[in-house]
């Protein structure tokens, strides 16, 4: 499935985080910009699956669109879990090419660490390294609005640092 969203003229509400596991906030002080940036600046499309799908279908996803998970989402476009390269390498570790056939339930991380439109791309940095995984769903109001990977949030980051260290520098020569 492919699921888009424009997020180019989006206003966001904060996500106080129904569950547990979400990320949000602000403690990343004045450093870091949104998720909500990333997600205007890549887009708004997000591929998901349900856990109807077999292990092989979500194989031919991620090559087919050349992406490295799928958020897995309910009829509701809450994300119930997410499934990952990783999570097939493992399976294919444990139980053969007889995972195929499995549904994805059997292999997907059940209830994702998500993170709110405005989350701080620091603190979004920081749960992702801290929990040793590189791909976070983007929820708002409980419902699926976005993915972003780590290669998007150390991409923000370094354009970060990159205005800063120019302004600095004007601000050293001027």
């Amino acid at each position: 499935m492919l699921f888009s969203g424009d997020f180019s003229a989006a206003t966001y509400q904060n996500d106080s985080g129904s569950g547990s596991g979400q990320a949000g906030g602000s403690s990343g002080g004045a450093s870091g910009g949104a998720v909500k940036d990333i997600l205007a600046d890549k887009g708004g499309d997000i591929h998901t699956i349900t856990t109807k799908h077999t292990v092989q279908e979500v194989i031919d996803m991620l090559n087919s669109f050349k992406i490295g998970a799928l958020v897995v989402a309910d009829d509701d476009n809450r994300p119930v879990g997410i499934v990952s390269e990783r999570d097939v390498v493992v399976g294919i570790g444990q139980k053969g090419k007889d995972l195929f056939a499995d549904k994805i339930d059997t292999i997907m991380t059940a209830n994702p660490i998500c993170c709110a439109p405005d989350a701080r791309v620091h603190d979004v940095m920081q749960k992702m390294t801290d929990g040793r995984f590189r791909h976070m769903p983007v929820v708002s109001e409980g419902k699926l609005c976005g993915m972003i990977s780590i290669g998007d949030v150390v991409r923000k980051r370094l354009l970060e640092l990159e205005y800063e260290n120019k302004q600095m520098m004007a601000y050293m020569s001027g």
